[in-house]
């Protein structure tokens, strides 16, 4: 519980929403020292995942709060530097303008960057060693989802509020409604103000994040997904699966696809994923996929001969600072989709005179009978016009025989 001692209430209010109910709350000064961060904040879910990775801990030890606070305001100031800087700035110049949100334990939900940025103001000038905020009466043991429900509303379900990373998003979406089962699909998109389908889909590129982690041999580390900057290649990728209509083909195709965002065959890895779609469906998809499995079976066993952990460094240096085995993986990927465009190019003829015909299919008969003599004769020069088109092609295909 925070010491009475360190707080004091101010004549400022706050009206906020808690378990469906909204009631203005007072607003209290409160001794930063008393305050810690909330380490389930989704916003610092991949730093913390990487702290994790690189001290081989479980959690992020609090028997020491000062220090506890050090490395946690750390990955706030990293996540969003700009962000920071300019809301630091602004707290010197005018003041702190939005209180921030804490439990009576003194675990800040809603405010890490405010938090963060009057604890650092503090080490110059003692007049930021308080901080406004608000005091919600709630345990985060005994009330994790009702205190989940209203941080999802504070961060995301207000318009004036900085976009999260969107794989810190992703990591939420997954821990919050896959992983620990917390809140549903349709109380998440309640309390963000999002359509349901937008949560689905934020959904199943959570799955795929988690799969493509548990391919490479990285199981959760989330900070890889950040770091890889997976959002663009991860939001094409059920798009491209979605075509394929054969269940085995469909997750050959998505391991295909892990193996391209590991290696990184290309530039823009976004539209790399985006072209598969015109492979699908057409004679040279098979041999794609059976090349590419062969190649993804070459890249897991470089893996599988690693003797350590698989990490970003064994990534960036042995898998895709491998030069043959990246170009090897680029030539067959364009070799077939070259195939595909000599193929799109040999049918345009076609596809241009099915148009035509479409076009004349269309054409009102009403509207014909009701022309005047001096249209019907203009009509007439079209049609005999396009007769010459016709008969031009024929002669041109029939001496070409």
């Amino acid at each position: 519980m925070l010491s009475e001692t360190n707080i004091s209430k101010t004549e400022e209010t706050k009206k906020l929403t808690v378990d469906g109910l909204t009631k203005v709350y007072p607003v209290y000064k409160i001794r930063i020292s008393e305050l810690y961060y909330n380490d389930q904040n989704d916003r610092i879910a991949t730093w913390i995942s990487k702290y994790k990775a690189d001290n081989n801990v479980s959690s992020i030890d609090k028997s020491d709060i000062g220090h506890y606070n050090d490395v946690i305001a750390e990955f706030i100031k990293k996540s969003d530097e700009t962000a920071f800087k300019k809301t630091m700035n602004n707290i010197k110049a005018i003041g702190q303008q939005e209180p921030i949100v804490v439990l009576n334990d003194g675990r800040v939900i809603d405010g890490n960057r405010r938090f963060t940025c009057i604890r650092e103001l503090s080490k110059d000038d003692e007049k930021f060693n308080y901080i406004e905020g608000v005091l919600i009466d709630k345990d985060i043991e005994e009330s994790k989802k009702e205190i989940k429900l209203l941080e999802l509303y504070l961060q995301h379900g207000r318009e004036e509020r900085v976009g999260y990373n969107p794989i810190d998003k992703l990591v939420g979406v997954y821990n919050d409604i896959i992983e620990n089962e917390l809140i549903s699909i349709k109380e998440y998109a309640r309390n963000t103000e999002q359509a349901e389908s937008e949560v689905k889909n934020l959904v199943n590129r959570a799955v795929l994040m988690a799969e493509f982690l548990e391919f490479i041999n990285m199981p959760k580390h989330f900070y890889i997904a950040r770091e890889l900057e997976l959002d663009g290649p991860i939001s094409e990728i059920n798009m491209v699966l979605n075509k394929v209509k054969d269940e085995e083909q469909r997750e050959d195709l998505k391991n295909v696809i892990f193996n391209f965002i590991m290696v990184k065959p290309g530039g823009d890895m976004t539209r790399y994923i985006r072209d598969i779609k015109k492979l699908i469906n057409t004679r040279q998809f098979e041999p794609f996929l059976n090349e590419q499995l062969n190649h993804a079976e070459k890249v897991q066993e470089k893996i599988e001969e690693e003797d350590k952990s698989v990490d970003l460094k064994f990534l960036n240096e042995e898998i895709r600072g491998d030069t043959d085995l990246v170009e090897e993986i680029s030539d067959s990927y364009d070799k077939y989709q070259e195939k595909i465009k000599r193929t799109e190019t040999k049918s345009a003829p076609k596809k241009q005179l099915e148009k035509a015909i479409e076009a004349i299919q269309n054409i009102d008969n009403m509207i014909l009978i009701s022309l005047d003599d001096e249209k019907i004769t203009e009509f007439l020069e079209t049609l005999s016009q396009l007769e010459g088109e016709v008969k031009g092609l024929k002669d041109e295909v029939d001496n070409h025989d």
